[in-house]
């Protein structure tokens, strides 16, 4: 062929053996294996044929068989019938031993080629070694410059030792075709073809006497078993470390057998060309060549000189290229994350580390890392955050790792994996908490994966502490039951729903009580400014910001408490710029069992002892220490300190002097100590007492009065004596009717006409509404987003700080939640034993509704939505809370001017002050939005540009106690666990303690059930927060010549009422007049409040701040009660 190239003639004549006198026969051994290929192809068809038709004539000839005896007589049908049985059966039974033998043979080939009993897995090993030696022959073999040599047999050890790895892999082949279920698909399956192309021409080889390369180089597509061989032998278990061999394995397949197409084309040379264009190239070669081309570099000092190696190359390029190209992305994620976050932590001496899995986002772990190490937290400086998720960090969490270097490793893999477990070092972690997916659609979904986490966990270690957030109370069950799971070894469960909706709840009793401990409970950095501390010049924003950066801590109380009461200890920790809230004490229950609880503001009839701890809320961990390392001996005089004194408060040598010396009172005995760490004082007892004689007894205008409040039927409580209770309800009950809601306001238009005129308003009072089974007055209105296809949130969680006993009945608020029938009826048993719940069937996004059930008389509105959780634009997640917000503040413009029946509210004291000829009625409908993200805190309230760039605490709207997001509760977690019982004390404050049949009524998700015993009652006798008007604190504050500072304010309060004082509820024009940089003539009358939490110990009070205090409830027994009630409508008149 003149267009074929030609070489040398001395590479030319090398891809034939000389002694083969020019004859080639490598078509007699391909046609070998073509011959098998179709050939045994055809044989499978005819005999699919043949038996698919024997099996028709069968299923004919029985057909008609039984036709025939359907028209024979009974007894002759019968008779047949029994003949043809017998012999039949005797057939059948031969015919069963048969196919049970052959069932028998091909159950034990299944088992012998699967690898799933020894020999199998021996087998499998031993193909697979003989294989590689099959390649490695011919590696051996293409030394030889002879593609077609004609050596003799007997006289060739490769060919020898090639025939009989063939006779192996023969029978193996044989093996697999009886075993397989398909036939025709298995003998077209991959291996199958290159059993195909190599084991015939062995043979032919054998009977020609001379050998052929040919298509040996396909037995390294048995290379790709390398997996399985390791796998059946131990060496890998890690998915990751099988993907990669995976890959590995094929790449180097692929590569070697596309080489030795190569090799073979470009030696051989084309046969339309009579093998004239042949090259010599060895197969070391070929693969370099495979390797550059595969990579698209392509030197060109190697190349393909014939036709057909160039064909070769052309198809490889399309597909070999695209192969590898799909494996390369995987190759550099698997390689990329081994040595960064596929590695083994190593502990560092002198360092402990936390473990955190579950829900791992950069959105989570930004606010929780920020909590959990920050630099008054003094354990975080020995602490390694080790994270473990299986997503690879993405470019947000790198940066977040970044920021946290040397504090945070981040781990692929999962905690359900034990090796996983080995390499963080879980035995010797500290403790493992586990985050939830708060934005999750699916709720118990994710409680259920957490519980699995904390039960590999436990399963591994149970000593590991393990710290563990769920979505629903319910769910808590399922975790107790867990082997290893101990509270008495630090084990915690934080439950979402519970603290996320009784803050909420407890919100509409006290305003702003979810931004009074949400900042109490979470640390924040404030540079104080001690020019400031002596002025009044705050920017109201940096006071906010002070307060919101108190910290709480739980130190145990020095030998200089001992003896004292609690009223005592929390006054001298306030001359030392620290406020304590509570005392951990020891309770023993009936069982003899012994265990922490938490005292909130205990009465002051108890007195400390050794070992009592407290927690304390301060700016800072030295603050705290101060408390620790006070000595009553060193600073006899505590009012006299100062600033500097109080920085330098340290350790003295007085903590090594005994007891005896500090305590005035008796000792008290091993047995009360064993009772608790907090002792009743006896009759008796004479201490020297700290606090004024002067306010020993309260005065005449207090908080409390003594009118005659109507005994309680025992009928009213739950079991618990800690809930008000009603016999269950069924829900058609509480539905509120549409047709007689809009009678009332039809009924309310037409008699009520308001003028704007002032003289209109004292008409007013003598107005009666239409009658209607609800009174709509100073009750809670839930806008309530969710449809029946909505996950439950535990609206008991709700109810229950809203229905606590600590109450008069007559002090419980009206509930109506505004949502879709169908969504509550799945929460209608958890709440259908609380009193005075209502259901509005409708969309609170309609404002009709909401005046139906006139908004503008409530107490507070909450707004809580559970759809569009599935949004892909977290800027939509909170779309409809912040319509519904907005449709609110329209219903408040609208019916500005106005005057509501029972909520009128006014000007500030500075704006009647000026202005006293003309008083402005307006309607200020309150409301607490819930949100998911915090971002979209922006949209909650207009008008405030700065938002955006702030912080969720430091916004406006959170400030205010107008706004909540669920990113706080991350807070918890970390405060939880540097603080034992700090749980717990967010928990007695909400729903007045851990009781054990509490516990187990919510954790089984049943309802409550009426009281039955008297003494349960005294429960009722619990702290609580409440919100007071200052004046009701402190009567003559209007009249004293010297201003009243938040020191006069706390020491008066908790020695005329034992109450703490814990922050104050100030009007935001208030704080606005107080900055100097702000015009005076500009300030905007109005009323919002601000949160401000422990204010500078000597900031200056407002006759119109409200006061946030701390208090012992003593419903039970009493006849005093405290003005709850008129401090919710004093703060919607100011």
């Amino acid at each position: 062929m003149g267009n074929c190239p030609t070489t040398p003639s001395e590479f030319a004549a090398r891809s034939l053996d000389p002694l083969c006198n020019g004859q080639r026969m490598w078509t007699t051994f391909l046609f070998s294996s073509l011959f098998t290929l179709f050939g045994g192809w055809i044989i499978i068809l005819i005999y699919d044929f043949t038996k698919a038709l024997l099996i028709k004539q069968r299923r004919l000839k029985l057909i008609s068989t039984i036709k025939y005896y359907s028209h024979t007589e009974e007894f002759t049908t019968k008779r047949t019938s029994l003949l043809w049985t017998q012999t039949d059966r005797l057939n059948n039974d031969s015919n069963e031993d048969y196919f049970s033998w052959l069932q028998a043979i091909k159950e034990w080939e299944n088992n012998l080629i699967s690898g799933q009993t020894k020999m199998g897995k021996t087998l499998v090993g031993v193909i697979f070694i003989c294989s590689i030696a099959s390649l490695i022959l011919y590696f051996a073999d293409t030394k030889n410059t002879f593609v077609e040599s004609c050596t003799e047999f007997n006289k060739s050890f490769t060919m020898q030792a090639d025939l009989g790895l063939n006779v192996l892999f023969l029978v193996y082949f044989f093996l697999r075709f009886t075993a397989s279920q398909h036939k025709r698909r298995f003998w077209f399956s991959l291996y199958s073809i290159v059993d195909m192309f190599t084991i015939p021409p062995s043979f032919v080889a054998l009977y020609l006497n001379r050998n052929w390369i040919g298509f040996r180089f396909l037995r390294a597509i048995r290379i790709m078993n390398t997996p399985d061989i390791l796998q059946y032998m131990g060496l890998i278990e890690q998915p990751r470390t099988i993907r990669i061999v995976q890959l590995a394995s094929r790449f180097i397949a692929v590569w070697v057998a596309a080489a030795g197409v190569v090799h073979l084309a470009e030696n051989s040379g084309d046969f339309f060309c009579n093998f004239e264009n042949a090259q010599e190239l060895d197969i070391f070669s070929a693969i370099y060549f495979m390797i550059v081309t595969m990579t698209t570099v392509g030197y060109g000092d190697v190349f393909c000189k014939t036709y057909i190696g160039k064909l070769f190359m052309l198809l490889f390029l399309i597909g070999g290229l695209a192969f590898f190209a799909a494996m390369i992305p995987e190759f550099s994620t698997l390689f990329g994350s081994h040595g960064e976050y596929a590695g083994r932590y190593r502990i560092v001496k002198g360092k402990r580390h936390v473990i955190i899995c579950g829900h791992i986002t950069p959105h989570s772990m930004t606010s929780f890392l920020r909590d959990f190490l920050h630099k008054d937290r003094d354990q975080a400086e020995e602490l390694d955050i080790v994270i473990i998720n299986k997503k690879v960090p993405g470019i947000e969490m790198e940066a977040l790792l970044k920021r946290y270097y040397s504090k945070v490793k981040y781990y692929i893999g999962t905690v359900m994996n034990i090796a996983d477990l080995h390499r963080i070092q879980v035995d010797k972690a500290t403790a493992c908490l586990i985050i939830a997916d708060k934005e999750c659609p699916d709720p118990d979904g994710d409680d259920s994966a957490n519980i699995m986490r904390v039960i590999s966990l436990k399963n591994f270690n149970q000593r590991i502490r393990v710290l563990l957030q769920l979505l629903h109370y319910k769910n808590k069950m399922n975790v107790a039951s867990i082997p290893g799971w101990s509270s008495k070894d630090g084990d915690e469960i934080i439950c979402i729903a519970e603290l996320k909706l009784g803050l909420i709840g407890m919100s509409c009793v006290v305003p702003g009580f979810s931004t009074m401990m949400t900042n109490i409970f979470r640390m924040s950095a404030y540079k104080s400014r001690a020019a400031q501390e002596l002025t009044q010049s705050w920017q109201w924003r940096e006071l906010y910001h002070r307060g919101a950066a108190m910290e709480m801590y739980l130190e145990e109380l020095p030998r200089s408490f001992y003896g004292k009461s609690f009223t005592e200890v929390a006054l001298i920790c306030f001359k030392l710029r620290v406020m304590i809230l509570a005392v951990e004490m020891k309770h023993t229950d009936e069982n003899g069992n012994t265990r922490m609880i938490v005292e909130v503001a205990p009465r002051s009839d108890c007195t400390i002892i050794c070992g009592t701890r407290a927690f304390m809320v301060c700016s800072s961990s030295e603050d705290a220490k101060r408390v620790k390392h006070y000595c009553a001996i060193c600073y006899p005089d505590i009012d006299q300190l100062i600033e500097t004194q109080l920085k330098r408060m340290k350790r003295c040598r007085h903590d090594t002097i005994s007891d005896e010396t500090l305590i005035a009172s008796p000792a008290p005995t091993e047995k009360e100590k064993s009772k608790s760490t907090i002792l009743r004082l006896l009759e008796g007892d004479v201490r020297r007492p700290l606090l004024n004689s002067l306010f020993e007894q309260p005065d005449s205008i207090s908080l409390t009065q003594s009118e005659q409040i109507p005994e309680e039927n025992l009928s009213n409580f739950d079991s618990t004596g800690m809930f008000y209770f009603t016999p269950p309800r069924p829900i058609e009950e509480a539905v509120l009717h549409m047709e007689s809601l809009r009678e009332r306001r039809l009924a309310f238009r037409r008699q009520n006409t308001i003028r704007k005129d002032k003289y209109q308003s004292d008409q007013l009072r003598g107005f009666v509404l239409p009658t209607h089974p609800v009174h709509f007055q100073d009750h809670v209105i839930v806008c309530l987003h969710a449809d029946k296809s909505s996950p439950t949130i535990g609206l008991r969680n709700f109810v229950m700080p809203l229905r606590a006993s600590s109450f008069h009945r007559h002090e419980l608020p009206t509930i109506i939640f505004v949502t879709d029938l169908d969504y509550i009826k799945h929460e209608w048993d958890m709440i259908s034993t609380f009193p005075d719940i209502y259901i509005l069937n409708g969309s609170p996004s309609n404002p009709y509704n909401l005046q139906l059930i006139c908004i503008q008389d409530c107490r507070q509105c909450v707004i809580i939505s559970t759809l569009d959780r599935e949004n892909q634009d977290t800027y939509l997640v909170d779309k409809s809370s912040v319509l519904c917000t907005l449709n609110i503040r329209q219903i408040e413009m609208k019916s500005a001017g106005f005057v509501s029946i029972m909520n009128l509210t006014g000007q500030n004291s500075f704006d009647i002050n000026t202005n006293q000829a003309m008083v402005l009625l307006q309607n200020k409908i309150r409301t607490l939005t819930t949100l998911t993200v915090d971002s979209n805190v922006q949209y909650v309230e207009q008008g405030d540009t700065d938002e955006v760039e702030l912080e969720f605490f430091l916004t406006t709207p959170f400030a205010s106690g107008s706004a909540f997001a669920d990113s706080v509760l991350d807070c918890i977690l970390s405060c939880a666990y540097y603080n034992d019982n700090a749980v717990n004390l967010l928990r007695n404050i909400l729903t007045g303690g851990v009781d054990l049949q509490l516990e187990e009524i919510l954790a089984e998700g049943g309802g409550f059930t009426q009281c039955e015993s008297v003494d349960i009652l005294k429960k009722r006798n619990r702290a609580r927060v409440a919100i007071l008007e200052i004046r009701e604190l402190i009567p003559d504050i209007d009249s004293r010549t010297n201003p009243v500072t938040f020191n006069v304010l706390f020491c008066e309060v908790i020695q005329r009422f034992h109450m703490i004082v814990m922050g104050i509820y100030r009007l935001l024009d208030i704080l606005i007049r107080n900055d100097p940089t702000v015009d005076v003539n500009k300030i905007p009358g109005g009323h919002k409040r601000i949160v401000i939490c422990y204010p500078p110990y000597n900031y200056h009070m407002d006759p119109s701040d409200m006061v946030y205090v701390m208090q012992q409830s003593r419903p039970y027994n009493n006849g005093h009660y405290s003005r709850q009630n008129s401090s919710i409508t004093a703060i919607q008149t100011r």
